[in-house]
């Protein structure tokens, strides 16, 4: 079958199985069912093989219609990546650069966030810094598919299209109602928190790291009833109501609320690493040398709190 676009007709087999429907399919797509039909069969005659059972109502890929789908995704993953790729280049030659951070990022990073300087390149108009929020996920899928440039997020980051460096580490801090048990303590331990309704962040926002932190905790024989929340907001709020503790990082103690109390957790192996990323393929020019600054005023911060 000839086409000027090979990579149509991908598109249109996996959105038929997408929808297991040619007539949702056409509408997905902007063309008429028999249009589609007649494409989908020139393209099974032009390759000798049916991708579709078309004997129900819902049509049901085949053995040949299977691994058709499944080679076409791959494809169209690739071809989304190289427009990526291509924008994220042009972003990079005429700005403005765009600077990802987590919510649980140190709260001595953000002033200096807000503070860098727009990149001049010579005899051009200074390139702009965009800052984001997001989770830890979102950030690395944003950096590698080229939507920011570079991020700050919670570690351990591992990716080997990735230039990971830590830029701090900060321990955590227990907010407690004033009433709680636990108030009248100096710090609170580990084991303090057994049996205890605890409010943290999703396991969504960084699944290997609250693994391990999960992992440790119940080595140790305690088992706090985690609870998990969006945003250190609600879990403050929720210990101001009496419904439990929040576990924060440390920065976070200066956030104050009725009815509470802050309280070190004296505990040296839990942690939040602060770690700042970018592409591998991209550190070269003014990018470089925009992260590199970016990660060397971050690392004179020591932000180190156990």
């Amino acid at each position: 079958m000839q086409s000027k676009n090979p990579l149509d007709l991908n598109i249109l087999i996996v959105v038929i199985a997408q929808e297991g429907n040619f007539i949702r399919a056409s509408k997905k797509l902007g063309i008429t069912p028999p249009s589609l039909t007649r494409r989908v069969s020139s393209l099974e005659r032009s390759i000798g093989v049916k991708l579709f059972d078309r004997s129900t109502r819902n049509v049901q890929l085949t053995t040949a219609g299977r691994l058709f789908v499944q080679e076409s995704s791959l494809s169209l993953m690739h071809a989304e990546r190289a427009w990526d790729l291509a924008r994220f280049q042009a972003q990079i030659e005429i700005g403005p650069y765009r600077i990802g951070y987590s919510p649980y990022t140190h709260s001595a990073f953000l002033p200096l966030l807000n503070g860098l300087s727009p990149v001049r390149r010579p005899g051009d108009e200074p390139s702009a810094i965009v800052l984001e929020a997001a989770n830890t996920l979102e950030l690395v899928e944003r950096v590698l598919r080229g939507r920011l440039h570079a991020a700050l997020g919670v570690g351990p980051i591992s990716d080997r299209d990735l230039w990971v460096q830590r830029v701090g580490r900060e321990g955590f801090s227990v907010c407690l109602p004033r009433n709680h048990r636990l108030a009248p303590k100096a710090a609170v331990t580990v084991h303090d928190l057994d049996r205890e309704m605890v409010f943290w962040m999703p396991r969504s926002l960084q699944p290997r790291y609250y693994a391990r932190v999960m992992k440790y905790i119940g080595s140790l024989g305690v088992q706090p009833l985690f609870r998990e929340v969006k945003s250190e907001a609600h879990a403050l709020e929720f210990a101001a109501h009496g419904f439990g503790i929040a576990l924060l990082p440390r920065s976070a103690a200066h956030i104050t609320h009725a009815g509470t109390v802050f309280k070190p957790l004296t505990d040296r192996y839990l942690g939040i690493e602060t770690v700042l990323f970018m592409r591998r393929d991209q550190r070269y020019g003014d990018l470089k040398d925009l992260v590199d600054d970016l990660f060397s005023r971050l690392s004179a911060l020591k932000i180190e709190i156990s």
